[in-house]
């Protein structure tokens, strides 16, 4: 969810507490609380969490389509997205298939656990090797 959401301002974000690996929300009630409490995210040695960018998200709606076998579906999805508000016209294009809107979801929870994976690896929150390893099961194929 923290790497999807692109709808917060600058000094609004998501954050890992290595210590925890709990995420929490920064926001100007956290900082308020932080000031109280003494501590604020870099001394705890915290990461910010970024969102991806929304191509990232239009290429997984891509190759996602391209796997659908029903053509009638697989045609509609792909008109959903070459109209303005690809994301918005995706979502209602699947919802007149149930089948495929299913396997929609497991495609985009599969992609995003690797997302999360890469980035605990990339911040060194994990181990390379075993990070790696858990992708490579993970991988959802198109």
């Amino acid at each position: 969810m923290a790497l999807e959401n692109h709808f917060m301002d600058y000094d609004t974000f998501f954050w890992m507490d290595p210590a925890t690996g709990r995420i929490q929300l920064w926001g100007e009630e956290a900082a308020d609380e932080a000031d109280a409490e003494g501590w604020d995210i870099e001394d705890r040695g915290g990461v910010r969490i970024e969102a991806i960018d929304s191509f990232e998200v239009f290429g997984d709606m891509e190759a996602f389509i391209f796997s659908v076998k029903d053509p009638h579906c697989r045609a509609e999805l792909a008109r959903s997205i070459d109209r303005s508000k690809p994301f918005r016209h995706f979502k209602d294009a699947l919802h007149q298939f149930p089948q495929e809107q299913t396997d929609w979801n497991e495609f985009h929870d599969a992609i995003m656990k690797v997302r999360a994976i890469e980035w605990l690896r990339d911040n060194g929150l994990v181990e390379s090797a075993e990070a790696e390893a858990t992708v490579v099961q993970l991988r959802p194929i198109a």
